[in-house]
Order: C-alpha cells, then structure tokens, then sequence
C-alpha cells in the first residue's frame, strides 16, 4: 500500500477503520499498529499519526492508568567540568536579612529553616545556583563575594565569584599538549577543582547561558546584570580595586554646601575607627581605609527617572563614595554625621576632630544614618581579570538586556505607583481640613488645612530637636547634645582585650567541666 502518497484526511480515515477493527475483533490486532517498525509515516508536513490519534479519540479507554515517566536519576557532576566565573548583580536590600547567607544555607534542614525565616540575597542565590545544576555545593565551589551588605542595603554592581558546570570538555593530555603547541593554551585551564585534568574551554557563545538560566530561577528584584570567565586564583573580594557606594536623601531643609565641605574631608586615607561599628570577635587592629572620593551630587543628573519636585522634598542628593575598602557600617557612620552638618547641629571641622584618635580617646555616641538608601553601585577590577559579558552574542543577540530591562521596568512602575499613592495619601492628610491653633483664652476656633496647622506647630516647637537619619526615619530629642561631649566608648584596644579574656575564661571554664 503506498501511504506516502494519501492526504491527511485519507490517512486519518484509515486510522479510524483500523481502530473500528481492533475494537470488535480484539484478538486481531493488525501488524501495521503492533509493530512500530511497519507503522505508515504519515506524509512530511502532516500531523504525526500519535497527534491523530488523540484528535480522534483513539487513546487509551477511560480507568487506563497512564504510564508514568522514569524517575529522575540524580545528575553526575563528574562528567562535566568546571570553570571558574563571577557574576555581576543587582539586588533591592529591604527585602532581604543582608546579602550574607547563614553559614551554608542549603546544608541541611535547620540552616533552610533559618533562611526561610530570615532570608539573605545569598540564600536566593544559592538556591538558584542548585536548582540550575551549577554547583555541586555551596562549601566546594570557591565562592567569594566583593562587599558585604547589610540588612536593607541594596546592590547595583556587587560581584561574586565561584566554580560552576561548564559546556567545555575533558581532554587527554596528548590532545592538551597539541592545542598548546598550536599556540592556543589560553583554551585550556587546569586546576584543582577538575582533579589537575586538562580542560577545552568553550567560546563564549557555545558556553551555559548563565544569565538566563539563573534569572529565570532568582526572584525578581535580584537580577544578574553579567557574567566573566576569571582565573583560579581570582578573588571578588581581593581583587577587588575599589568599591562605590551611593547614599540618596532628599534635601528636605538641609546646608548641602555645609555637607560637600564635610564630605570633602573624608577623602584621603585616614583612620576610621569612630566612623565604625567595632566587632572585637574580629580583633581588627588597623582601622586605615583610603577613600579615594567622596562627592554630593544632585540626583536628577544621574538618574533619568528622578526629576526635581516643586517642594524640597522633592529634590535629591547623593553621597557617591569610592573606596579601596571600608569597615563594618562605616559608610553609614559617615552619612550619619554628614546630615547633622546639614541641619547645621555640627559645623563640617566636626570631621576632623573626630578623626584625631588621640584626642577623642573612643568613638562618641551617636546613631547611624538608616539602611534603606544606602546602595553598593558597583565594583570596580582591572581589565585584564575581569571582561564582563552581558549578551550571548554580541552584535546579534541582545535577549539578556532585552529581558533585564523589561524585569527592572516593571519593578520600577510597581514602586513608582505605590510611592504615587502614598505620596497622593500624605497630600489628602495635609489638605483635610482640621481645627486651627487658637490663642489662650479664645473660643473661636477655626478649621483649615492641616498642612497649615502643622506648619504652625512645627514653628511653635522649640523644644524638640529632629534630627534626620536618612530614608524618613527621623530621632526626636528634647536636646541635641553636641558629638564631641558624648559619651564615648572604650578605647578600641581595651574593647579587643577584654572580649579575648571573656573568651580565655569560657574555654577554660569548658575544659573544667
């Protein structure tokens, strides 16, 4: 019977009369249907003979258990090699416990409950990573990361790196000796990770699409920007040349000239130890860090979808600072003091005194600037350790920007409609009509908008100072007493020696048990 040359329609027809015939003569079945082997093909551009089946109801009958698919086998490692990469990626902090993960977050059952119930970026990272088939684990495969971010901090530019699954292949020596004879020994890489066995490195092009496949398991405000094949010996955090950090503020009433004199005086390399949170678990002893600059800038000359408001509030700054490093919460020690030169509570040479070591004695009591505005906008390496890659291929295939910018867009417009609302809510409140101040004795009392009161109010208080923090997180005192008559901390030596005696006298006091 030649098939090749029926239609569709006739092909179909003859399935129906076949299965008309095995279901009144069960005994019979036709050969063309029990082997797969002698089954007619249907004709090229036809709908394949299983696709007809299931239009014309030939599957199996009501109650026939499916068949199920294979079990998934667990996947073998050892047959891919790995390289080592980082990652370039941004992040929006407040969601977040911090970018630092709890020791190995996916380790076992109580480090998932603890991310679960505090959960880091590089715990949704991590957990990317695995669902990708990446990694093996987060203990094996030399992760470093650039900065440490806290709670609420948000991230532009922060850098990690680590070995992952790669599409290259493992070869045999004599191929490894050819291809370097060849001149072409930067395809190969040999390290301990691969057991010293030689590796043929793929193109870029031909490599795993790391940025998709882990933006497609990542959470949407965690997004990878880039991604760069790195040496073994690399290190995000080490090879790291400087860091850049962005701290935004509305100007809201404050000296911004006040403010760039004081930030002026950060920049240089000086000791910060009372621009700092001090942890003695971490003994640190030298407390120099190089600022290489530190600027106020007005917003809207960097950012596009910020423009200036009518009203103070609506006008924004930065701090943009630049460093080779920096302690634990010292940029938001820095902005801390910065705003109070700004509501004019300290003059800016209050920098210079806080940072004369031996006449402070230990760091005075004040609160640092908040978390929320606080941004690691990028990281900065040489150009010979680091060639980031944003697109599969470039010139011809821009999917990952494509994607990228649709996913920030629409972050974007979700926030920028909720700050809208609430802004739209704060101006309904400020345009209620309320009981206006009357003066001592009067009965009349006069209703107009609250705004009006509230300016009334805010005038007539003398008594309470606000001091601003950053991010509308304001501290009410009823006296602002300057920084430099605080009082103060230990000396950081003294701190450091007593935690390592409390620590002596636990392990002994555990050996005696």
């Amino acid at each position: 019977m030649d098939y090749e040359s029926w239609t569709k329609d006739e092909l179909i027809a003859k399935l129906r009369s076949l299965d008309v015939k095995c279901s009144s003569e069960p005994g019979e079945r036709p050969a063309s249907l029990a082997d797969p082997a002698k089954r007619p093909a249907p004709p090229s551009g036809s709908a394949s003979q299983t696709g007809s089946a299931s239009q014309t109801g030939s599957a199996s009958p009501p109650g026939t258990p499916r068949k199920r698919k294979g079990r998934m086998v667990d996947f073998d490692f050892s047959r891919f090699p790995q390289r080592k990469v980082a990652f370039k990626f941004s992040y929006l902090g407040w969601p977040y416990h911090g970018l630092a993960r709890q020791g190995n977050a996916l380790s076992s059952e109580e480090k998932q409950q603890i991310e679960l119930s505090y959960p880091t970026v590089e715990g949704a990272l991590f957990k990317a990573l695995a669902h990708c088939k990446l990694i093996t684990s987060e203990s094996t495969c030399d992760y470093s990361r650039c900065g440490r971010t806290d709670r609420g901090v948000s991230g532009f530019g922060q850098v990690v790196a680590m070995y992952v699954r790669s599409t290259g292949k493992f070869i045999t020596e004599d191929e490894a000796q050819a291809i370097v004879a060849a001149g072409q020994q930067h395809l190969i890489t040999r390290d301990a990770q691969n057991d010293g066995r030689p590796v043929l490195l793929p193109s870029n092009e031909h490599e795993l699409t790391y940025i998709n496949m882990l933006n497609k398991s990542l959470p949407p405000e965690i997004r990878i920007h880039a991604w760069a094949p790195v040496a073994p010996e690399f290190s995000a955090r080490f090879s790291c040349k400087s860091r850049f950090y962005r701290y935004f503020f509305p100007q809201a009433g404050l000296d911004i000239n006040a403010m760039q004199e004081a930030a002026a005086k950060y920049e240089g390399a000086h000791d910060f130890r009372n621009f700092c949170r001090l942890d003695p678990a971490k003994q640190i002893k030298n407390f120099e860090r190089v600022v290489q600059s530190a600027k106020i800038t007005r917003v809207a000359d960097k950012v596009v979808f910020v423009g200036d408001g009518a009203s103070e509030e609506g006008v924004w700054w930065q701090l943009e600072l630049r460093g080779t490093a920096f302690l634990w919460h010292q940029v938001r020690c820095m902005m801390a003091v910065l705003f109070v030169v700004g509501q004019r509570l300290e003059a800016p040479d209050v920098v210079d005194r806080m940072m004369d070591i031996q006449a402070t004695g230990g760091k005075p009591e004040y609160e640092m600037a908040s978390d929320l505005p606080l941004v690691l906008a990028d990281c900065e390496f040489d150009e010979a350790d680091v060639q980031w890659i944003r697109v599969r291929s470039p010139g011809r295939d821009p999917t990952n920007m494509v994607v990228l910018d649709r996913i920030v867009s629409k972050t974007w417009g979700e926030l920028n409609t909720q700050a809208v609302i609430a802004s739209a809510l704060l101006q309904s409140v400020r345009d209620t009509q309320a009981p206006m101040l009357c003066e001592p004795g009067s009965l009349d009392i006069n209703y107009g908008p609250w705004s009006v009161c509230r300016k009334q109010l805010i005038e007539a208080d003398t008594q309470t100072v606000k001091v601003i923090l950053g991010g509308g997180a304001i501290k009410q005192a009823k006296k602002y007493i300057p920084i430099m008559q605080r009082n103060r901390a230990e000396p950081v030596e003294l701190r450091n020696q007593a935690w390592l005696e409390r620590k002596t006298a636990n392990k002994r006091a555990r050996v005696g048990e």
